[in-house]
């Protein structure tokens, strides 16, 4: 009696991942096996998201690094992406809150300066595009349009969505400036912070991050929590790490983020992310073999 190779159901059915210290790795970018790793789940029916700290206006160099053309989280949550439906402003930051959180916050941090995310453009505070530098990360838009400034970031709120406010210190570290963001505005908005360096506060509106919104667009594909593969490396993943039913930190992550998930992956100069996908989504898919990438480190 011939016996037949029948595809086992997938474990996971969506694969979350973070994007900078994961996928790409600080200082590097995103390799061939990482995409094929992406692109071969996506063929095998896996759907694939992309979640990020970054706004809207970052997420193109993203997509066009990795070839994605399915849904991506950005803003920590604030934001959903869609190739089929567009861009999608889930949540916001009333003026009035960003005027508590900005008076809040200056009152704790004499060199705090202040920029806002809108879902089309930065605007900030006199100062801050000096303060910050050239600090703007990897993979990010070659030119960029004119920052609209003012002497104090409330004169540059109208009625266009606020989905993140960024406060950076040259003072403090960015685990310090989270400490204080969290004891002054945490009943306000959600502080938290993917920064490496220069202290960058991201925060964002109540009861919203990245695992929140992920939750929903599982939901919507009828995907259970227990069916989520996610992955991440900063405090904005924590989550998103512990809510997904493998949360995968990257080696070399925060500690935060490492305390969070019950897993640990390789970190993504090692191409970690695709040595997890390959293992425990590809090689558990029924893909086709041409789909599983060998399961070992491969050159860059």
């Amino acid at each position: 009696m011939t016996k037949l190779n029948v595809a086992r159901p997938a474990r996971y059915r969506l694969a979350a991942t973070d994007i900078d210290g994961t996928i790409l790795p600080h200082g590097g970018t995103i390799s061939a096996r990482t995409r094929q790793a992406l692109a071969a789940c996506a063929d095998a029916g896996t759907h694939v998201v992309l979640a990020t700290g970054r706004p809207p206006r970052w997420v193109t160099p993203i997509l066009e690094a990795t070839g994605h053309r399915g849904t991506v989280i950005a803003a920590n949550g604030a934001v959903v992406i869609d190739s089929a439906r567009g861009m999608h402003t889930r949540h916001r930051l009333t003026a009035a809150t960003v005027h508590d959180v900005v008076h809040a916050l200056r009152r704790r941090v004499k060199d705090v300066l202040f920029g806002v995310e809108t879902p089309h453009e930065f605007r900030a505070e006199a100062g801050y595009r000096a303060a910050r530098g050239g600090n703007v990360g990897h993979l990010t838009p070659r030119s960029a349009a004119a920052t609209p400034e003012a002497p104090r970031i409330e004169q540059l709120l109208d009625d266009e969505p606020i989905i993140k406010v960024v406060a950076l210190s040259a003072t403090l570290s960015p685990d310090e400036l989270l400490a204080v963001g969290r004891e002054a505005v945490g009943d306000l908005a959600v502080p938290t912070h993917s920064s490496t360096g220069l202290a960058l506060l991201e925060l964002g509106p109540r009861d919203v991050s990245k695992a929140s919104t992920l939750a929903a667009v599982a939901s919507s594909l009828g995907v259970h929590r227990t069916e989520v593969i996610a992955f991440g490396d900063m405090p904005n993943d924590v989550e998103m790490l512990a809510w997904s039913g493998a949360g995968y930190a990257m080696e070399g992550g925060h500690p935060e983020a490492i305390a969070a998930a019950p897993h640990l992956a390789p970190p993504a100069a090692e191409d970690g992310v695709a040595q997890v996908l390959e293992r425990e989504v590809l090689a558990s898919s029924g893909a086709p073999d041409e789909m599983r990438l060998p399961a070992v480190p491969s050159g860059r």
